[in-house]
C-alpha cells in the first residue's frame, strides 16, 4: 500500500492496520529519499577529489610557467647586455 494523504478522512473512525500501512508508506518514502541523499553525496565526494586533483595540476603548470617567464625575463636581460657590447 503507498501512501494515501486522504487516508483518514475527517470525522472518521481510523483501523490501526490502514494507519499502519499508511506509516510503513511514509518510512519507504523517508528511507527512500534517503537512499538519494546518499548517492547524490558519493557523488559529490567524487566530484571534490577530482576538483583537488585538477587544482593540483594547474598549481603544477602555474609553477612552471612562473619558472619559464622568469628563463625569458633572463634571457632578455643576457640578450640586453650582449646588445650593449655590440657596435
Amino acid at each position: 500500500m503507498g501512501f494515501d494523504p486522504n487516508i483518514p478522512t475527517e470525522l472518521t473512525l481510523t483501523d490501526a492496520a490502514q494507519m499502519r500501512g499508511q506509516l510503513n508508506a511514509l518510512k519507504s518514502l523517508i528511507d527512500g529519499l534517503q537512499a538519494q541523499v546518499t548517492a547524490q553525496q558519493a557523488t559529490i565526494d567524487s566530484q571534490q577529489t577530482q576538483i583537488t586533483a585538477q587544482q593540483a595540476t594547474i598549481d603544477g603548470l602555474n609553477l612552471q610557467c612562473g619558472d619559464m617567464n622568469t628563463s625569458i625575463a633572463d634571457l632578455q636581460d643576457r640578450v640586453t647586455a650582449l646588445e650593449g657590447r655590440c657596435p
